[in-house]
């Protein structure tokens, strides 16, 4: 029997990792984020409640020799988090980022070797499935080497694990990331929509506040903007046995949009404005601007939040536990 039920945000952009006792009752049963050791500069480890989603594949001249070793692998071949997203926003040729918005991107072979998209053929690349599958191995690393130590009951593969994916993924999205999941080592994955799973968040953060706010045969739609999906979906409250039961009745159609396209937006507009000053931006040039504008868009954002009153932080949770379970 699982010891725990862990939760996975694989996002666009940024994934997270969380977990709950599975033996212990519902009212007691806490939620707790689990935090990632991730490098945030060659040589320098920190921990982070989130993991960004992009994966550098560094060059011999990258990084100095040994710069990149992990507690679990000393002579690591890819560069997953922090790092990677500051270093791939210097070179992104060899950047993999947006790898799930490829996994709903049906006019590609997803299971081919075609990430980072168009880079140089000296860049080795990986499909969509395997850097997906990347992400979830080193989460998986990340809870074997803490949690479970040398306690192999403990271990990622005999937990039960919620996978969540957009509502708005066919059925062929969910089977890639089921497979991503399988290559990574889960055994036990039960995918969950992301709308529902925040769903679920906001019900647990009114405590029973919200027996007050909905009540059986409501509709509520719950709108879901991420990295790279936006989803918009219609959840019914239902009863079944004496228990609430949440049953997603409509979503709308697949829309690729969501954080990328705010800050390829951004990119492209300052694109023309350099250009109308007589510099020239070539696709590579493009690349690094689009990942400067979303560095600089996260930046604005929290020093926004950290600046906000505290009388708006209740409204501002709420907020965002019925919108996204993850952050930009």
């Amino acid at each position: 029997m699982a010891k725990y039920i862990i939760g996975i945000d694989l996002g666009t952009t940024n994934s997270a990792l969380a977990r709950c006792d599975a033996a212990a009752a519902e009212q007691k049963a806490q939620i707790e984020v689990r935090s990632i050791p991730q490098l945030v500069n060659p040589n320098e480890l920190a921990e982070r409640t989130l993991l960004p989603s992009f994966l550098y594949i560094p060059g011999e001249f990258d990084f100095p020799k040994g710069s990149l070793a992990l507690p679990w692998e000393p002579e690591p071949k890819l560069v997953i988090g922090e790092l990677a997203r500051k270093r791939g926003a210097e070179s992104p040729n060899r950047l993999v980022a947006s790898a799930k918005s490829w996994l709903s991107y049906a006019a590609v072979n997803r299971t081919a070797p075609i990430l980072p998209w168009q880079a140089p053929e000296e860049v080795p690349k990986l499909s969509p499935v395997e850097a997906s599958s990347k992400f979830l191995q080193y989460l998986r690393t990340v809870w074997d080497s803490g949690e479970a130590g040398e306690q192999g009951q403990f271990a990622l593969a005999e937990q039960d694990v919620l996978l969540t994916v957009p509502a708005s993924f066919d059925e062929e999205a969910r089977e890639l990331t089921r497979r991503a999941a399988e290559q990574a080592g889960y055994d036990h994955v039960t995918l969950l929509e992301e709308p529902q799973a925040a769903f679920y968040a906001w019900l647990e953060s009114q405590g029973d506040a919200w027996r007050h706010r909905i009540r059986v045969g409501n509709l509520v739609l719950v709108c879901d903007i991420g990295g790279g999906t936006t989803d918009f979906s219609l959840i019914m409250v239902s009863e079944e046995s004496g228990e609430l039961t949440l049953k997603r009745v409509a979503v709308g159609d697949h829309i690729l949009l969501g954080g990328d396209n705010m800050d390829l937006a951004l990119a492209r507009f300052l694109q023309q404005r350099l250009e109308a000053s007589g510099n020239r931006i070539d696709m590579w040039q493009l690349q690094g601007l689009w990942h400067q504008c979303r560095m600089a868009k996260e930046k604005l954002s929290h020093c926004w939040e950290r600046g906000r009153n505290s009388s708006v932080a209740p409204l501002r949770r709420n907020w965002r536990a019925t919108t996204s379970i993850r952050s930009w």
